[in-house]
C-alpha cells in the first residue's frame, strides 16, 4: 500500500530532467552512427574486394541496431516525460491536501491516509454534536481525497516501473542482436501461432477412492438444497452456481465459462485482462519496428490470483477462483499504424484443494472434496476468452486499453447477465455459460 511518507521521498521531477538528458545522448548516440556510415561510405570508393564486403555489411547492421535503439530511447524518453509529470502532479497535489488543507483544518492525517477530526470543546451540547458531526464529515472527505490521490500515485507508479523496465529490456535485446527479435525481453513472448500451455490438476481428493456412508448422503441433500436454493434466488451467483452443477454432472468434461462477463462483472479480472492486453501490445510493437509487418505472437500464462488480484465478485471467486491466463494475437502493420486481434485466454481446473476453504462463507473445501473422493461428482477443466482489437502509433504501444483504440467485447444475450450484470438474457432460465457446453436446466 502506498504511503504518504513513501510519495513525499519520492521526487518523480526528476524522471522528467533524466528523460531530457537521455534524449539528448541518444541524439549524440545517432549522429555518431549516421558519421560512421558516411565513413564507411567514404571508403568504399577506394576498397574492393571480400574485406571491403564484410566491412559494409557491418556498417549496415550498426546503423540498423542503432535505428531500433533509437526507436526504443525515444519511447522512453516519452515514457520518462509522461510518468514524470503525472505522478509530480499527483505528488503535489496529494502533499496540498495533507500539508496545507488538512493540518489548515486542524485535521490529524496518519501515513496510510486515515484523516481524525479535532474534538468540538462543547461536544455535551446540541451545538456541539453538529460542529463535531461537520468536522467528522470534513475528516471524511479529506480523507476519500488523500486516499484516491494515494491510489493513483501507486499504481501510476507501478505502471511506469514496468513499461520502463520492459522498455530497458527492448535496449538490453537490441544491443545483441541487431536482427530481428523473436522474443519479447522478458521471455514472456515470441513470434508464431498460438501454444496454448499446460493446466495443471492438482487433486487433493483423489476422484473414486473411498466408499461412501450414510453420513455422505445427507451431505449430499444438504449441498443439493443449497445448490438449488443459490439458483433459484441467488442471481448474482448464476455462473458459480452453473459451474457447481456440472461438478455435480460427475462427468468431468470441459466446459467454458463467459471470460467476457467476467471481465464486466469483475474489477479484478478486468485488471488481469487489461494488463495482458497492454504487454503483449508492447512486445508485438517490439516485433513490428523490428520489421515484422504481418505475424502472430504467443505468449506463456500467468496465474491471476498470484500474479495479479485474484477475481473481486464472490460469483468470479466461486466460478475461477485463481486461474491460469494467456494470450495470443495477430498483429498487422499499415503504414505507421499497428493492429493486434488479441485473445486472452483463460484455464482453470474447477475442484476443491484440502485445508482450503470457501472465502464467503467459510465452508471447508473438504466438504465438497468428499463427492469426488466418494465419485459422485467430478472435477474438471474450464475455459474462457476475451477477444479485442487495438490499434496504436507504431513505436507507442498502448499503457492501458483506455489509450488505444480498441473494441469492446461484444455480449452474448442468453449467456451473459442483463446490462445491469444480473439475472440471465433469456429470462428464468439457468445459464449455460457458453452455446457449446452445457443446456437449459429444468425450469
Amino acid at each position: 500500500m502506498t504511503t504518504i511518507s513513501h510519495v513525499r521521498g519520492c521526487a518523480p521531477a526528476t524522471m522528467v530532467t533524466f528523460g531530457t538528458e537521455l534524449g539528448a545522448k541518444n541524439g549524440d548516440f545517432v549522429k555518431h552512427v549516421d558519421q560512421m556510415g558516411r565513413d564507411v561510405a567514404g571508403t568504399m570508393k577506394n576498397w574492393k574486394g571480400a574485406a571491403a564486403t564484410a566491412a559494409s555489411a557491418r556498417a549496415l547492421g550498426e546503423r540498423m541496431s542503432a535505428t531500433n535503439i533509437d526507436e526504443v530511447a525515444v519511447g522512453l524518453v516519452s515514457l520518462f516525460d509522461k510518468y514524470g509529470k503525472q505522478l509530480d502532479g499527483t505528488r503535489t497535489s496529494l502533499l496540498d491536501v495533507v500539508d496545507k488543507e488538512a493540518a489548515g483544518a486542524g485535521m490529524k492525517v496518519t501515513d496510510d491516509g486515515s484523516v481524525t477530526a479535532p474534538t468540538y470543546p462543547d461536544n455535551g451540547g446540541f451545538v456541539g454534536r453538529v460542529l463535531q458531526a461537520r468536522l467528522d464529515q470534513q475528516a471524511k472527505d479529506f480523507q476519500t481525497k488523500i486516499k484516491d490521490l494515494l491510489k493513483k500515485f501507486g499504481e501510476d507508479e507501478q505502471q511506469a516501473a514496468g513499461m520502463l523496465k520492459q522498455g530497458a529490456g527492448f535496449l538490453k535485446v537490441l544491443k545483441k542482436a541487431p536482427t530481428t527479435p523473436l522474443v519479447s525481453p522478458d521471455g514472456r513472448y515470441k513470434i508464431g501461432a498460438p501454444e496454448r500451455p499446460d493446466l495443471k490438476h492438482d487433486d487433493t481428493f483423489v476422484y473414486n477412492s473411498k466408499e461412501s456412508g450414510f453420513s455422505d448422503w445427507l451431505a449430499k441433500a444438504k449441498w443439493k438444497g443449497q445448490l438449488f436454493g443459490g439458483e433459484m434466488f441467488r442471481s448474482d451467483l448464476d455462473d458459480a452456481t452453473a459451474l457447481y452443477r456440472h461438478y455435480w454432472d460427475n462427468d468431468g468434461k470441459p466446459i467454458a465459462f463467459d471470460y467476457s462477463e467476467a471481465y464486466r462483472e469483475d474489477k479484478n479480472i478486468k485488471g488481469a485482462v487489461d494488463k495482458e492486453i497492454s504487454q503483449a501490445a508492447a512486445a508485438a510493437d517490439l516485433f513490428a519496428r523490428a520489421g515484422n509487418k504481418n505475424f502472430q505472437i504467443t505468449g506463456k500464462p500467468t496465474t491471476v490470483g498470484v500474479d495479479s488480484p485474484g477475481p473481486d465478485t464472490e460469483n468470479w471467486t466461486k466460478t475461477v477462483g485463481n486461474y491460469q491466463q494467456w494470450s495470443n494475437a495477430n498483429v498487422r502493420v499499415e503504414g505507421n499504424r499497428v493492429y493486434m486481434d488479441v485473445s486472452v485466454n483463460a484455464q482453470d481446473y474447477y475442484n476443491f484443494d484440502n485445508g482450503k476453504a470457501d472465502i464467503a462463507t467459510g465452508a471447508p473445501d473438504s466438504a465438497n472434496g468428499r463427492f469426488a473422493e466418494i465419485g459422485w461428482a467430478k472435477p474438471f477443466e474450464s475455459h474462457g476468452n476475451v477477444t479485442r482489437t487495438v490499434s496504436w502509433e507504431l513505436g507507442h504501444p498502448p499503457t492501458s486499453p483506455d489509450s488505444a483504440g480498441t473494441s469492446e467485447p461484444e455480449r452474448n444475450p442468453g449467456r451473459e447477465d442483463r446490462t445491469d450484470n444480473r439475472d440471465s438474457g433469456e429470462g428464468k432460465r439457468y445459464p449455460d455459460n457458453n452455446r457449446d457446453t452445457g443446456g437449459a436446466r429444468p425450469k
